[in-house]
């Protein structure tokens, strides 16, 4: 058992190291959070690491199939909103892109096992962080970055301090 925890000690903290999170910003109030409406029993899956993406290219013609085929995604594993940010990038990036990178930064171990229950507390995180974010923009990167270290306790503090 000791040895379990040291590995999932080390794995967390080289994600910590190596992770460049790619989300925040400072320059724009946040979207509304869409609910999924999901009566899925939230599953934990994996990502499987060679993922043909080549039929969700075209999808980019078509935005508001882009973001049926983004609520979608979420709501087939039980998340209850789908994240604002993920919605943002839909100009940028197809929906499979999107959910798949949005599920490994928040949600993912380092063998790309997603826990859906971290991804439900995250996504609540970030419902606090952008309800503040609605009454006056910040940089948003910092809480981000706590949120995919799974330091929740950061996110937290640094969420309370915006309040003020």
């Amino acid at each position: 058992m000791p040895f379990k925890n040291l590995k999932k000690s080390i794995k967390k903290h080289v994600k910590a190291m190596l992770n460049d999170v790619k989300y925040g910003d400072e320059s724009r109030k946040p979207l509304a959070y869409t609910p999924t409406y999901s009566t899925e029993v939230s599953v934990n899956f994996t990502f499987p690491i060679d993922i043909t993406k080549d039929s969700f290219r075209d999808t980019s013609s078509f935005p508001k199939l882009s973001r049926e085929i983004l609520i979608n995604l979420f709501k087939s594993i039980g998340v209850l909103f789908v994240p604002e940010i993920t919605l943002y990038y839909l100009k940028e990036k197809t929906p499979f892109e999107i959910f798949e990178n949005f599920c490994i930064t928040f949600g993912a171990d380092g063998d790309r096992n997603v826990d859906v229950h971290r991804l439900n507390k995250v996504i609540g995180y970030l419902q606090k962080m952008d309800a503040l974010r609605e009454k006056k923009v910040f940089n948003s990167k910092d809480i981000y970055t706590a949120l995919a270290n799974e330091d929740f306790e950061k996110a937290d503090k640094l969420i309370e301090k915006r309040m003020m």
